[in-house]
């Protein structure tokens, strides 16, 4: 064959103009072929027939007519569901109701490894274990209340719960909206109306019967409902739906399913005989969840105890250092002043607590009862029987007296008119219109600010310490009959009105007091 003979034609073509197309043609034609409209329309009409033969009170396909068979099949079930629905309502957002579903699960040695992480167990338990040894009780005595929980367990648990999702769906579907389409004056939740339906359009139904289908396909007659049933009764302290009923209902359900009417009703009504109806079914895992708060209550419950106890201790040690649990000296370096930082998601004065401590502290008492026996007597009068010890005592004492000037100096500075308060505030008016580089300028401006604050209250800390241990070592060398280190006792006790080994005591132990506090605010 020569392709370039231009009166050259081909035997056997499935052209158009052919004697093959030709008969292919005709014989779609009787056979109906590929076309999609043909097989839409032979469905439809054998739909139409399945329809008819049927003959059911719930449809007539002549006019599209939703008999009132359908209104009666959903008020049967509305009258079971409908007392659920309203104490139901919010059941499958309840904690609640996931606790119930997995108690019912536990066995009683279970039950009694979760009792101890009960608030009211930790907190007994907690009256005599110290903090460490309470935590690591709990924390194995919840390895093994999570092993308790093997794949078999899990699985029966959710599956469980799952079953209740479909349940609930099922009873806060809208059948009073739907049962009024066929009786208007219907009221919502009148047991004693007795209704009287009429026939309509099925076309006003048909998102009705597509979302009635979601929730009730996915039900199991099958399935042990009285589980379930259990469950919620346990929630609401009453039956939520007659037993007897219930299975009606679901045998009014399987055999609305094994029927196949509505999906056929749909399928009619919008012409379209390939529509297949969605389901709604949950797949929630709960148990790991349940573990997880569990183990965060925990947790929760351990860091209050602890944080109860070192608020316990703060106002102890408060009330030895100050007299009193109420302490407020520093004036912008504050827990208040970080309100405003807290706005723009930003941390603030870190260390604001100790320095209120330590300010309260070296302006209040150590310029005061401190300088006057450790400079004034001690140091100024004493006659030491070494430099070493008298030079290391004014050297503490010095490093304390050079950090109470630096943090009147420190404070002030951050007042809105100092020198870094106004460079701040000018910073955090300039955040509310997101400028990134006045953010930046704030975070390294705080950093520097709780920088300085820790220095300057780990040095007024050592300092003491180094103060406190002097005083310690001179109340021993006191008892001895010749003492070593200071050799004028008497002169020194003559030269003030009270008894100098009171005071130095007294300062010791205020001073020990102190430094506790600042390890518990301040961690370098």
């Amino acid at each position: 064959m020569n392709p370039d003979r231009p009166d050259q034609t081909h035997s056997g073509s499935n052209d158009d103009g052919s004697a093959e197309g030709f008969f292919s043609r005709l014989l779609a034609t009787f056979l109906g072929g590929d076309d999609p409209d043909r097989e839409k329309r032979r469905l439809l009409k054998n739909l139409t027939k399945e329809l008819k033969r049927r003959k059911s009170k719930l449809y007539k396909p002549r006019n599209e007519e939703a008999g009132v068979g359908i209104a009666k099949f959903f008020f049967d079930i509305y009258r079971v569901v409908a007392p659920a629905q309203a104490i139901l309502q919010n059941a499958s957002e309840s904690g609640g109701v996931k606790s119930i579903v997995i108690d019912s699960f536990l066995s009683e040695e279970q039950r009694e490894l979760r009792e101890r992480f009960s608030e009211d167990t930790i907190r007994e338990r907690a009256k005599s274990t110290e903090t460490k040894a309470l935590a690591e009780e709990l924390r194995q005595t919840m390895i093994s209340f999570f092993g308790s929980f093997d794949s078999k367990k899990v699985k029966e648990i959710n599956g469980l719960y799952n079953q209740l999702l479909l349940l609930l769906q099922f009873i806060q579907f809208d059948y009073y909206m739907l049962l009024k389409k066929f009786d208007s004056s219907l009221m919502e939740g009148d047991q004693a109306y007795k209704p009287k339906f009429e026939p309509i359009s099925a076309e006003y139904i048909i998102d009705d019967l597509k979302d009635f289908l979601e929730v009730a396909l996915p039900l199991d007659p099958s399935v042990d409902w009285d589980k379930v049933l259990d469950v919620l009764q346990t929630y609401r302290g009453v039956e939520v739906i007659s037993r007897p009923a219930w299975k009606k209902v679901m045998q009014a359900v399987k055999e609305m399913r094994d029927s196949e009417l509505f999906p056929m009703i749909i399928q009619h009504v919008e012409k379209d005989p390939f529509w297949k109806p969605m389901v709604r079914i949950p797949n929630e895992k709960i148990v790991e969840a349940y573990l997880n708060a569990l183990k965060t209550s925990t947790e929760g419950t351990m860091q209050k105890i602890l944080t109860e106890r070192k608020n316990l201790k703060v106002d102890q040690l408060c009330r030895q250092v100050f007299g009193t649990s109420s302490v407020v000296r520093a004036k912008h370096y504050t827990e208040q002043a970080n309100a405003m930082y807290a706005k723009r998601m930003l941390a603030g004065y870190t260390h604001a607590a100790a320095f209120n401590y330590m300010k309260a502290f070296l302006l209040d008492y150590f310029k005061k009862d401190i300088r006057e026996v450790v400079r004034d007597l001690l140091l100024v009068r004493g006659k030491w029987s070494s430099n070493i010890s008298s030079q290391q005592l004014s050297d503490g004492f010095h490093q304390v007296m050079e950090a109470a000037d630096k943090a009147v100096k420190f404070d002030d500075s951050l007042a809105e008119d100092g020198e870094r308060g106004a460079k701040l505030k000018k910073a955090l008016g300039r955040v509310v219109e997101r400028d990134k580089n006045s953010i930046r300028f704030i975070r390294e401006g705080l950093k520097q600010v709780n920088t300085e604050a820790q220095v300057m209250i780990n040095e007024a800390a050592n300092g003491l310490i180094t103060i406190a241990k002097h005083l310690k070592a001179l109340l021993e060398d006191r008892k001895k009959t010749n003492p070593e280190l200071l050799l004028n006792w008497k002169e020194i006790e003559a030269a003030g009105e009270e008894s100098i080994d009171q005071r130095m005591i007294a300062i010791y132990k205020r001073i020990h007091a102190f430094v506790q506090l600042m390890q518990m605010h301040v961690r370098s």
